[in-house]
């Protein structure tokens, strides 16, 4: 049993299966039909544009995924190259897929509703501090908003956009930072300062 904060009991549920946005994506794309590891990092790249989609980052995921019997990965024999594992969704990950993207829906209709309900409660010009926190803060809930409401076609100022671009900049400025520290941590085990 778990007890709420009103010392109440209730009943432990079970765990949700929680999963990453590279697995969602995954999902979705065979949701779409089988596909080899390399066609879905092909297939992710096509969609998200610019970005770079590392086999590292895929093969674990598609890994974890089989554990958790969302998918299904069939050995196929090549004679011309070495042999290949093709995924398919099973019946257990197309329900979860389907439970992900009901949540995902609903964690981004919430947002837009707090948005705008900020905004035509307290007017634009009144927003302005919160907007300029959410900019200073780096919130990434007021930047999914701000991203959602500009894509859907709704009102889009200037303001949301520039606070996309800030919000860009800030990423990639950490996206350095973490880099170079990795390197800097590999480069320590590889001198045998690491464990």
């Amino acid at each position: 049993m778990v007890f709420s904060s009103l010392g109440r009991q209730r009943p432990h549920r079970k765990k949700e299966q929680r999963l990453s946005p590279v697995q969602i994506l995954i999902l979705a794309i065979l949701k779409q039909g089988p596909a080899h590891g390399y066609d879905i990092i092909q297939q992710l790249e096509k969609r998200l544009g610019s970005k770079k989609v590392k086999s590292g980052t895929i093969y674990p995921a598609l890994h974890r995924l089989v554990e958790k019997e969302l998918i299904q990965g069939t050995h196929v024999l090549q004679e011309d190259g070495p042999d290949t594992v093709e995924y398919r969704l099973t019946r257990k990950g197309r329900r979860i897929l389907s439970i992900a993207l009901q949540n995902l829906d609903a964690e981004w209709g919430v947002q837009d509703k707090i948005w705008t309900f900020l905004g035509s409660t307290a007017g634009e010009r009144a927003a302005a501090p919160l907007l300029d926190w959410t900019v200073r803060e780096r919130s990434p809930i007021g930047f999914a908003a701000m991203k959602h409401r500009c894509k859907a076609g709704g009102s889009c100022s200037e303001k949301h956009i520039d606070f996309l671009k800030q919000y860009r900049s800030y990423l990639e400025h950490e996206l350095k930072w973490v880099t170079r520290r990795l390197k800097e941590m590999k480069s320590s085990d590889e001198d045998g300062g690491g464990e």
